[in-house]
């Protein structure tokens, strides 16, 4: 029988248990015989998703994945879609994050009929990549409103193109020096979501009362507030 898991018990035993970060890998390809080892960036996100997968197997613990991959989240760690969300994103250690939250619109609009994803757990590696040896330099264990921050003429941190908006960005949360420090509660972040809403024309089509839904539908399905 599997073993039911929280995202907090993963980080745990991630971190502590398995010491993730004095442990040393590599990515390889096999083709016809013939093996290279990699040592680019582009594809370690992905492979250590997988990676993570396997582990998840070889400790017996329940997990599941949707059958459409690319939807929200990366694992489930209970029977139910609407609770134990774990959603996992690297970066590369010598930048910033840079990896993208979630598309803003569709965010936007997937919280009025999914509140509970503000609940979802982030687990989140940082990585180096050096003679094709791979090492994972920090590990983190967030909500989405302990990742994100105001930024400069923002509410929230964004990535923007020409005006229109495409993706939440996260802040570097872990900085002692930052300006805007992450937000601190579910509130402050929706609440800033909802003030972005006033700067970009492209929110119009779901915008009026957000805020308003947002709360009245997160407590109607968690029982609680915001």
């Amino acid at each position: 029988m599997k073993k039911r898991v929280d995202a907090i018990t993963i980080y745990k035993e991630l971190n502590n248990k398995f010491d993730i970060k004095n442990q040393i890998g590599s990515i390889e390809i096999k083709l016809g015989g013939f093996k290279a080892k990699y040592n680019g960036k582009d594809a370690i996100g992905n492979l250590l998703q997988e990676w993570l997968k396997e582990w998840l197997l070889r400790n017996n613990y329940y997990f599941r994945i949707k059958n459409n991959t690319q939807e929200f989240p990366d694992f489930l760690l209970s029977e139910n879609d609407n609770s134990n969300m774990l959603e996992i994103k690297t970066f590369n250690a010598d930048a910033s994050p840079a990896f993208d939250i979630a598309n803003f619109d569709s965010y936007c609009t997937s919280l009025l009929v999914k509140p509970e994803r503000l609940d979802a757990d982030y687990l989140i590696l940082s990585y180096s990549m050096e003679k094709s040896e791979l090492k994972i330099n920090n590990i983190w264990l967030k909500k989405v409103w302990e990742l994100t921050s105001r930024s400069g003429p923002n509410p929230i941190k964004l990535q923007t193109k020409r005006g229109q908006i495409y993706n939440i960005r996260p802040c570097t949360w872990y900085s002692k020096k930052l300006k805007y420090k992450p937000f601190k509660t579910r509130e402050e972040f929706v609440t800033a979501i909802s003030e972005t809403h006033v700067k970009y024309p492209q929110c119009d089509g779901y915008k009026k009362d957000w805020l308003t839904n947002i709360r009245k539908k997160y407590r109607q399905s968690r029982g609680t507030k915001l």
